[in-house]
């Protein structure tokens, strides 16, 4: 009997030591946090794990680590020391914030890493993503004949005490880097600067791109938006679009496309690449809604180089016409019911000249003379794929 009591108590400390090494947290690959340098508030809390989603979200506190890993998402919420610090992070550092740090795991691998500093009330004072790299990535860079840098994809943004968006840096895997500063009063946004990175001889600096400058009425809605060039600057359908509704609270920030959606204004394709050159001006008007009705461009004498006119219906932009140099260009555009662009025409001076069709990745160009189709073209996914001259 003595020796079934014993047997049977050495069994259930074995599965006891089992259940403990199965719930606890295993080093691998988590990052190593250590003790806060200071004692921490009741809402700073120790390390734990959360059953998440794409965003990062901490949908369900899961018991241990490993519970957390068997969801396509997994979410580890701690708080870090100074020494645990990203390179990028090392400028922003004060020893009167808290440090969380958040990492995003899909299907058991590191896919981004947040930090958040927090004041002594939790107030967000500063946010900051960081991808993780790409081990096939890092394996080309290796065979390449020249050493990489160390380069990090992510941003980082700060926040005063009033929770508004002081300054949000940006960083590519190309090495480039951008800086936009924020000034707001009131609640309102009073100017934007935008600044790039460009490399020198000591090293590099942050360099004036462009400012704008935002005016309200008295019921402060924005009615204009006037950006000031610092350096020439070409200016396409594709990229320089005015966003006017910036991000000013926690919750709006690092949502690009929540934030722009339709009060974007970009210029239609047939307009060209245009050329802003350093100390040129551009003003946008705008209605009651926050539409941009109106955009003039000046040179750096404040003579008009040309205007561009906006006709919304709802939320969409139905006809652009731009006035430059005596010709007057005007770009038509049709929506289906789910409000995708379906067709758009282009007139020069009144008369027709491309005709556009777009259904899914799918677009049919065609191309008029005098009235007449001279050349149509299929593009699929932005790549032309068949080209036929009409006789």
């Amino acid at each position: 009997m003595t020796r079934k009591i014993a047997a049977a108590f050495i069994f259930i400390l074995l599965l006891s030591a089992g259940f403990i090494a199965l719930t606890q947290e295993s080093d691998g690959d988590m990052p190593v946090v250590p003790e806060m340098e200071k004692n921490p508030p009741e809402w700073a809390k120790g390390a734990r794990w959360f059953r998440s989603n794409a965003g990062g979200m901490a949908l369900e506190e899961m018991p241990s680590r490993i519970a957390a890993l068997r969801n396509e998402y997994a979410l580890l919420i701690d708080f870090a020391g100074r020494e645990e610090l990203p390179e990028f992070l090392y400028p922003f550092y004060d020893e009167k914030y808290f440090m969380e740090i958040r990492v995003l795991y899909e299907k058991n691998e590191k896919a981004h890493t947040q930090w958040i500093f927090r004041d002594i009330d939790g107030t967000s004072r500063l946010v900051a993503v960081f991808a993780e790299k790409n081990a096939a990535d890092e394996t080309q860079a290796d065979v390449k004949e020249e050493p990489q840098k160390n380069n990090a994809s992510g941003f980082i943004e700060v926040y005063d005490e009033n929770s508004f968006l002081s300054a949000e840096y940006r960083f590519f895997q190309d090495g480039g880097k951008s800086r936009t500063d924020y000034i707001f009063k009131d609640g309102l946004l009073l100017s934007s600067t935008v600044f790039l990175w460009e490399e020198d001889d000591d090293g590099g600096k942050y360099a004036q791109v462009y400012a704008d400058y935002f005016r309200y009425n008295r019921s402060s809605f924005l009615r204009s938006v006037q950006r000031v060039f610092y350096k020439d600057r070409e200016i396409s359908s594709l990229n320089d679009p005015v966003v006017i509704v910036f991000p000013s609270g926690i919750m709006a920030a690092a949502r690009e496309r929540f934030f722009t959606w339709e009060r974007q204004n970009s210029y239609p394709e047939f307009f060209g690449d245009v050329l802003a050159a350093k100390d040129s001006k551009m003003s946008y008007s705008t209605d009651d809604r926050g539409r941009i009705t109106s955009q003039t461009l000046y040179d750096e004498n404040d003579n008009v180089i040309w205007v561009i006119y906006n006709t919304w219906r709802n939320e969409r932009i139905i006809s652009t016409l731009k006035e430059e140099g005596g010709k007057v260009f005007l770009a038509e555009f049709e929506y289906d019911s789910n409000g995708d662009r379906v067709l758009e025409k282009n007139y020069t001076n009144g008369v027709l000249e491309r005709v556009v069709r777009s259904q899914g990745k799918t677009d049919i160009e065609e191309l008029y003379l005098n009235g007449n189709v001279i050349l149509q073209a299929v593009w699929e996914d932005g790549r032309k794929v068949s080209e036929t001259r009409m006789r």
